[in-house]
């Protein structure tokens, strides 16, 4: 009997421990399954915190190239700004050889001479003395205009004929009655139109010795003063055919 009440307090003392033993193991597995799985954080945390300094880095290396790149074009501005200067004062030169060659319609005080052929006298003559007339008497010639230029050069700063432009090179000729002045036909009436003193250009016109031969021929003869005078540029060329640059 007391061998039997034995076997089943073991009995009862062995069951126990088991069930002691599988409530300490539920009690760890639970346990190990409610806490948090801080590994897999932490390296999410450092890939984020490796991908912002990635961005930093690059984020530098532009601003870096940004500056560089404003430098060099505040270098090619100020190299631009100083290439327009030397243009323009390039510009100013070229602008002031043309308007002294004449190759600029310039503007201004001056006189205009108005010269006509004396084609009533020519008449008169004609019918009064056939046998002296010579028509060439009555007509302006082109060294009549040649001369009155070359008398008013010294005061003068522009002038043209009929609106053709007068310069160093041009030719003043006669081709039968008409007159050429630069490679054009011009006839009369001839309007020389003078730039420069009005009271000097009108002296010198009225004391030139061709002025008063034509007086005396009774050519018509007109000479006022403009305060606004226009004369076109002068559009021939120069020929230079022996003159070379010094050494």
């Amino acid at each position: 009997m007391k061998t039997q009440n034995l076997k089943v307090n073991n009995n009862i003392a062995i069951f126990t421990l088991v069930c002691l033993l599988m409530g300490f193991i539920v009690m760890f597995s639970l346990k190990a399954n409610s806490t948090p799985d801080t590994t897999s954080e932490d390296t999410q945390y450092q890939t984020l915190i490796n991908y912002v300094k990635t961005l930093e880095k690059e984020t530098a290396a532009l601003e870096d190239e940004i500056i560089l790149t404003r430098g060099k074009i505040d270098a090619i501005q100020q190299g631009q700004a100083g290439e327009q200067d030397k243009l323009a004062n390039l510009q100013t030169v070229l602008d002031e050889m043309n308007l002294e060659a004449g190759y600029t319609e310039v503007t201004g005080p001056g006189i205009i001479i108005t010269l006509d052929d004396n084609t009533k006298g020519a008449e008169i003559a004609k019918k009064n003395n056939p046998s002296s007339y010579y028509a060439e008497d009555y007509i302006i010639h082109d060294k009549n205009l040649l001369y009155i230029v070359k008398a008013l050069a010294q005061n003068s700063e522009a002038v043209s004929i009929n609106d053709q432009r007068i310069v160093d090179s041009s030719n003043i000729r006669c081709v039968g009655t008409l007159i050429m002045v630069n490679s054009s036909r011009l006839a009369p009436p001839y309007e020389i139109k003078i730039i420069g003193n009005q009271d000097l250009l009108e002296s010198d016109f009225l004391n030139c010795e061709e002025y008063l031969t034509l007086k005396v021929k009774d050519m018509p003869i007109k000479v006022g003063k403009s305060d606004n005078l226009t004369i076109p540029a002068y559009t021939g060329g120069y020929n230079l055919d022996y003159i070379q640059k010094a050494e």
